[in-house]
Protein backbone atom coordinates (compact mmCIF):
# COMPACT_ATOMS: atom_id res chain seq x y z
CA UNK A 1 0.00 0.00 0.00
CA UNK A 2 1.03 3.72 -0.41
CA UNK A 3 1.91 5.51 2.36
CA UNK A 4 -0.14 8.31 1.01
CA UNK A 5 -3.32 8.18 -1.78
CA UNK A 6 -3.41 10.95 -4.49
CA UNK A 7 -7.18 12.05 -4.66
CA UNK A 8 -9.93 11.40 -7.83
CA UNK A 9 -13.18 12.67 -8.17
CA UNK A 10 -16.46 12.04 -9.12
CA UNK A 11 -20.04 13.84 -9.46
CA UNK A 12 -23.31 12.06 -9.48
CA UNK A 13 -26.58 13.87 -10.08
CA UNK A 14 -28.91 12.28 -7.88
CA UNK A 15 -32.83 13.18 -7.56
CA UNK A 16 -35.22 11.45 -4.58
CA UNK A 17 -38.61 11.82 -5.62
CA UNK A 18 -41.60 10.49 -3.65
CA UNK A 19 -44.43 11.24 -1.00
CA UNK A 20 -43.30 13.73 1.31
CA UNK A 21 -39.95 14.46 -0.30
CA UNK A 22 -39.36 18.09 -0.90
CA UNK A 23 -37.74 20.84 -0.57
CA UNK A 24 -37.64 24.74 1.05
CA UNK A 25 -38.59 27.81 -1.63
CA UNK A 26 -37.36 30.89 -0.50
CA UNK A 27 -41.28 31.67 0.68
CA UNK A 28 -41.08 28.77 2.97
CA UNK A 29 -42.99 26.67 -0.09
CA UNK A 30 -42.78 23.02 -0.72
CA UNK A 31 -41.21 22.58 -4.18
CA UNK A 32 -41.26 18.74 -4.68
CA UNK A 33 -38.17 16.21 -5.09
CA UNK A 34 -34.60 16.90 -4.03
CA UNK A 35 -31.63 16.91 -6.38
CA UNK A 36 -28.52 15.50 -4.60
CA UNK A 37 -25.40 16.26 -6.72
CA UNK A 38 -23.22 14.13 -4.64
CA UNK A 39 -19.50 14.25 -5.00
CA UNK A 40 -17.50 10.57 -4.59
CA UNK A 41 -13.31 11.12 -3.28
CA UNK A 42 -11.77 8.34 -3.50
CA UNK A 43 -8.01 7.07 -3.62
CA UNK A 44 -5.63 6.64 -6.84
CA UNK A 45 -2.62 6.60 -7.82
CA UNK A 46 -3.61 8.63 -11.04
CA UNK A 47 -2.93 12.59 -11.07
CA UNK A 48 -0.74 14.20 -8.51
CA UNK A 49 -0.09 15.20 -4.68
CA UNK A 50 -2.31 18.41 -4.22
CA UNK A 51 -5.21 18.54 -6.71
CA UNK A 52 -8.23 16.41 -7.47
CA UNK A 53 -7.92 14.62 -10.58
CA UNK A 54 -11.31 13.80 -12.12
CA UNK A 55 -12.71 10.40 -13.33
CA UNK A 56 -9.34 9.68 -13.18
CA UNK A 57 -8.88 5.54 -12.18
CA UNK A 58 -9.20 4.50 -8.36
CA UNK A 59 -6.54 2.21 -7.13
CA UNK A 60 -7.25 -0.81 -6.06
CA UNK A 61 -4.32 -1.61 -3.39
CA UNK A 62 -5.03 -2.23 0.09
CA UNK A 63 -9.22 -2.00 -1.06
CA UNK A 64 -11.95 -1.72 -0.85
CA UNK A 65 -12.09 1.27 1.68
CA UNK A 66 -14.14 2.48 4.01
CA UNK A 67 -16.61 4.80 3.19
CA UNK A 68 -16.78 8.25 5.06
CA UNK A 69 -20.32 10.13 4.25
CA UNK A 70 -19.69 13.46 5.07
CA UNK A 71 -22.39 16.31 6.07
CA UNK A 72 -21.85 20.40 5.16
CA UNK A 73 -22.91 23.07 6.68
CA UNK A 74 -24.94 26.07 5.95
CA UNK A 75 -23.62 28.11 3.12
CA UNK A 76 -20.89 26.25 2.57
CA UNK A 77 -20.55 23.31 0.21
CA UNK A 78 -18.19 19.98 -0.19
CA UNK A 79 -15.20 21.80 -2.12
CA UNK A 80 -14.77 24.15 0.66
CA UNK A 81 -13.84 21.18 3.31
CA UNK A 82 -11.40 20.00 0.53
CA UNK A 83 -8.48 19.90 2.77
CA UNK A 84 -10.11 17.79 5.54
CA UNK A 85 -11.74 15.52 2.71
CA UNK A 86 -8.91 15.15 0.86
CA UNK A 87 -6.91 14.44 3.73
CA UNK A 88 -9.01 11.31 4.56
CA UNK A 89 -9.06 10.06 1.14
CA UNK A 90 -5.25 10.07 1.32
CA UNK A 91 -4.97 7.90 4.15
CA UNK A 92 -7.52 5.35 2.03
CA UNK A 93 -11.23 6.70 2.84
CA UNK A 94 -14.04 7.08 0.52
CA UNK A 95 -15.61 10.21 1.02
CA UNK A 96 -19.11 10.84 -0.04
CA UNK A 97 -20.03 14.39 0.08
CA UNK A 98 -23.64 15.48 -0.75
CA UNK A 99 -24.39 18.43 -1.73
CA UNK A 100 -27.97 19.76 0.05
CA UNK A 101 -30.45 21.49 -2.19
CA UNK A 102 -31.04 24.38 -0.01
CA UNK A 103 -28.20 25.16 2.07
CA UNK A 104 -25.74 24.85 -0.23
CA UNK A 105 -23.95 28.44 -1.50
CA UNK A 106 -25.70 27.96 -4.80
CA UNK A 107 -28.95 27.92 -3.91
CA UNK A 108 -28.84 30.71 -1.25
CA UNK A 109 -26.93 32.79 -3.06
CA UNK A 110 -29.97 31.95 -5.89
CA UNK A 111 -32.85 32.50 -3.21
CA UNK A 112 -31.58 35.67 -2.13
CA UNK A 113 -30.57 34.51 1.13
CA UNK A 114 -27.26 36.06 1.12
CA UNK A 115 -29.10 39.58 1.69
CA UNK A 116 -32.21 38.52 3.49
CA UNK A 117 -32.13 36.75 7.08
CA UNK A 118 -35.68 35.88 6.64
CA UNK A 119 -35.11 33.82 3.75
CA UNK A 120 -31.69 32.61 5.04
CA UNK A 121 -33.49 31.31 8.07
CA UNK A 122 -36.01 29.73 6.12
CA UNK A 123 -33.38 27.74 3.53
CA UNK A 124 -31.58 26.75 7.14
CA UNK A 125 -34.29 24.68 8.52
CA UNK A 126 -34.18 22.49 4.99
CA UNK A 127 -30.96 21.11 7.70
CA UNK A 128 -34.26 18.70 9.34
CA UNK A 129 -34.94 16.90 5.68
CA UNK A 130 -31.17 16.00 5.57
CA UNK A 131 -30.75 13.02 7.85
CA UNK A 132 -33.42 11.84 5.17
CA UNK A 133 -30.85 12.84 2.52
CA UNK A 134 -28.45 10.65 4.04
CA UNK A 135 -30.17 7.39 4.13
CA UNK A 136 -30.58 7.96 0.30
CA UNK A 137 -27.36 8.56 -0.17
CA UNK A 138 -26.35 5.76 0.82
CA UNK A 139 -29.07 3.45 -0.49
CA UNK A 140 -27.91 4.95 -3.44
CA UNK A 141 -24.34 3.89 -3.15
CA UNK A 142 -25.60 0.14 -2.94
CA UNK A 143 -26.59 -0.17 -6.65
CA UNK A 144 -23.52 2.30 -7.55
CA UNK A 145 -22.37 -0.38 -10.28
CA UNK A 146 -25.73 0.21 -12.22
CA UNK A 147 -25.13 3.83 -12.60
CA UNK A 148 -23.07 6.01 -15.24
CA UNK A 149 -19.72 5.68 -14.48
CA UNK A 150 -20.38 4.12 -11.15
CA UNK A 151 -19.20 0.41 -12.19
CA UNK A 152 -15.78 2.44 -12.01
CA UNK A 153 -16.34 2.43 -7.84
CA UNK A 154 -18.48 -0.40 -7.54
CA UNK A 155 -15.54 -2.82 -6.28
CA UNK A 156 -13.52 0.24 -4.59
CA UNK A 157 -16.08 1.01 -2.19
CA UNK A 158 -16.65 -1.64 1.48
CA UNK A 159 -19.86 -0.96 2.21
CA UNK A 160 -20.08 -2.69 5.23
CA UNK A 161 -17.24 -0.48 6.47
CA UNK A 162 -19.27 3.35 7.00
CA UNK A 163 -19.01 6.20 9.06
CA UNK A 164 -20.83 9.85 9.18
CA UNK A 165 -19.25 12.99 9.39
CA UNK A 166 -20.48 16.74 9.42
CA UNK A 167 -19.32 20.06 10.61
CA UNK A 168 -22.18 22.96 11.89
CA UNK A 169 -25.00 21.83 11.06
CA UNK A 170 -24.11 19.12 8.95
CA UNK A 171 -22.96 17.22 12.48
CA UNK A 172 -26.11 18.04 13.91
CA UNK A 173 -27.56 16.40 10.92
CA UNK A 174 -25.43 13.00 11.61
CA UNK A 175 -25.56 13.41 15.29
CA UNK A 176 -29.48 13.32 15.16
CA UNK A 177 -29.36 10.83 12.89
CA UNK A 178 -27.58 8.18 14.72
CA UNK A 179 -28.74 9.38 18.47
CA UNK A 180 -32.21 11.18 18.03
CA UNK A 181 -35.17 9.15 19.45
CA UNK A 182 -37.20 10.93 17.02
CA UNK A 183 -35.05 9.61 13.92
CA UNK A 184 -34.90 6.14 14.76
CA UNK A 185 -37.38 4.76 12.51
CA UNK A 186 -35.17 6.93 9.24
CA UNK A 187 -31.55 4.98 11.38
CA UNK A 188 -33.69 2.19 10.74
CA UNK A 189 -34.22 2.67 7.39
CA UNK A 190 -30.02 2.84 6.41
CA UNK A 191 -28.76 -0.47 4.63
CA UNK A 192 -25.82 -0.13 6.30
CA UNK A 193 -25.58 0.87 10.39
CA UNK A 194 -22.27 3.77 10.74
CA UNK A 195 -19.64 2.27 13.13
CA UNK A 196 -18.42 5.66 14.20
CA UNK A 197 -19.93 9.46 13.79
CA UNK A 198 -17.88 12.54 13.99
CA UNK A 199 -19.55 15.46 14.92
CA UNK A 200 -17.54 18.93 13.98
CA UNK A 201 -19.23 22.07 15.46
CA UNK A 202 -22.84 20.60 16.13
CA UNK A 203 -25.14 20.40 18.91
CA UNK A 204 -28.18 17.97 19.86
CA UNK A 205 -31.55 19.26 18.00
CA UNK A 206 -33.90 20.39 20.12
CA UNK A 207 -36.84 20.44 18.11
CA UNK A 208 -37.84 18.25 15.07
CA UNK A 209 -41.14 19.03 12.71
CA UNK A 210 -44.01 17.07 13.05
CA UNK A 211 -42.21 14.81 15.96
CA UNK A 212 -40.61 14.58 19.24
CA UNK A 213 -36.94 14.42 19.02
CA UNK A 214 -36.71 13.40 22.45
CA UNK A 215 -33.22 13.63 24.36
CA UNK A 216 -30.30 11.35 22.58
CA UNK A 217 -29.22 8.35 23.93
CA UNK A 218 -26.99 4.91 22.69
CA UNK A 219 -26.73 1.95 23.27
CA UNK A 220 -24.36 -0.82 23.05
CA UNK A 221 -25.04 -1.07 19.47
CA UNK A 222 -24.55 2.57 18.64
CA UNK A 223 -22.21 4.03 16.69
CA UNK A 224 -18.70 5.35 18.53
CA UNK A 225 -19.08 9.05 18.77
CA UNK A 226 -15.83 11.75 17.98
CA UNK A 227 -17.06 15.15 19.10
CA UNK A 228 -14.59 18.43 18.53
CA UNK A 229 -15.85 21.64 19.69
CA UNK A 230 -13.63 24.72 19.91
CA UNK A 231 -14.15 26.79 22.96
CA UNK A 232 -13.80 29.91 20.28
CA UNK A 233 -16.53 28.80 18.27
CA UNK A 234 -19.48 30.91 16.95
CA UNK A 235 -21.04 28.26 14.92
CA UNK A 236 -22.43 26.84 18.20
CA UNK A 237 -24.41 29.29 20.46
CA UNK A 238 -22.74 28.05 23.23
CA UNK A 239 -20.00 25.42 23.53
CA UNK A 240 -22.03 24.36 26.58
CA UNK A 241 -24.61 22.78 24.18
CA UNK A 242 -21.65 20.57 22.92
CA UNK A 243 -21.45 19.11 25.99
CA UNK A 244 -24.50 18.51 26.67
CA UNK A 245 -24.89 16.57 23.95
CA UNK A 246 -22.06 14.59 24.71
CA UNK A 247 -22.87 14.03 28.59
CA UNK A 248 -26.78 12.84 27.41
CA UNK A 249 -24.67 10.34 25.35
CA UNK A 250 -22.78 8.53 28.23
CA UNK A 251 -24.89 5.91 29.53
CA UNK A 252 -24.80 2.73 26.95
CA UNK A 253 -22.24 4.19 24.28
CA UNK A 254 -18.77 2.38 24.61
CA UNK A 255 -16.64 4.64 22.93
CA UNK A 256 -16.88 8.31 22.86
CA UNK A 257 -14.18 11.00 22.38
CA UNK A 258 -14.73 14.62 23.56
CA UNK A 259 -12.02 16.99 21.91
CA UNK A 260 -11.79 20.79 22.93
CA UNK A 261 -9.83 22.92 20.85
CA UNK A 262 -8.59 25.78 22.92
CA UNK A 263 -8.91 29.24 21.24
CA UNK A 264 -8.62 28.40 17.42
CA UNK A 265 -12.21 28.81 15.63
CA UNK A 266 -13.98 27.13 13.23
CA UNK A 267 -16.61 29.67 12.77
CA UNK A 268 -14.94 31.63 10.38
CA UNK A 269 -16.94 31.57 6.66
CA UNK A 270 -15.04 30.85 3.84
CA UNK A 271 -17.27 33.40 1.70
CA UNK A 272 -17.79 35.72 4.74
CA UNK A 273 -20.87 37.36 3.25
CA UNK A 274 -21.90 38.43 6.26
CA UNK A 275 -18.86 40.76 6.55
CA UNK A 276 -19.36 41.36 3.12
CA UNK A 277 -15.92 40.25 1.85
CA UNK A 278 -17.53 37.93 -0.79
CA UNK A 279 -17.29 39.62 -4.36
CA UNK A 280 -18.02 36.65 -6.89
CA UNK A 281 -19.49 33.48 -7.18
CA UNK A 282 -16.83 30.48 -7.10
CA UNK A 283 -15.47 29.24 -10.38
CA UNK A 284 -17.09 26.21 -12.19
CA UNK A 285 -14.81 23.56 -11.78
CA UNK A 286 -11.91 22.43 -13.71
CA UNK A 287 -10.65 19.31 -14.82
CA UNK A 288 -8.41 19.35 -11.94
CA UNK A 289 -8.45 21.74 -8.98
CA UNK A 290 -5.52 22.63 -6.06
CA UNK A 291 -6.20 21.58 -2.43
CA UNK A 292 -7.15 24.51 -0.40
CA UNK A 293 -4.75 25.38 2.67
CA UNK A 294 -5.86 26.41 6.41
CA UNK A 295 -7.13 24.86 9.43
CA UNK A 296 -10.41 26.40 9.68
CA UNK A 297 -13.68 25.08 8.66
CA UNK A 298 -16.56 26.74 7.70
CA UNK A 299 -19.86 27.78 8.90
CA UNK A 300 -22.30 30.81 9.06
CA UNK A 301 -22.25 32.61 11.74
CA UNK A 302 -25.45 31.26 12.48
CA UNK A 303 -28.40 32.47 14.83
CA UNK A 304 -28.91 30.61 17.92
CA UNK A 305 -32.72 30.19 17.08
CA UNK A 306 -34.95 29.56 14.36
CA UNK A 307 -38.90 29.80 13.26
CA UNK A 308 -40.73 26.53 13.58
CA UNK A 309 -40.35 24.88 10.13
CA UNK A 310 -43.78 22.88 8.31
CA UNK A 311 -43.50 19.55 8.91
CA UNK A 312 -41.19 17.96 6.07
CA UNK A 313 -40.34 14.06 5.17
CA UNK A 314 -42.46 11.33 6.66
Amino acid sequence: MPTSFNVGIHTFDWKETGPGIWHVGPGGQELPGRVLTTEVRYPTVAGSTGTEAVNVEPSTVGGPYPVIVFAHGFETEPVDYQALLDSWVKVGFVVVSPIFPDESTAAVDADGGRDDTGIADTLENDAYNEPGDIVYVLKQLQTIGTQPWGANLSHVLNLSDVGLAGQSDGANVVGALAYAPGLAPLYAGLPTAPKAVAVLSGFAWSYLPGKTIGTYRATAASPALLQVQSDADGCVPSPKLAVDMFASLQTGLASKWFVTLLGPTISVPTRAWRLGRRSSMPSPRPSSRSSSTGGRLPCRLRRCSRPEPSAGRP
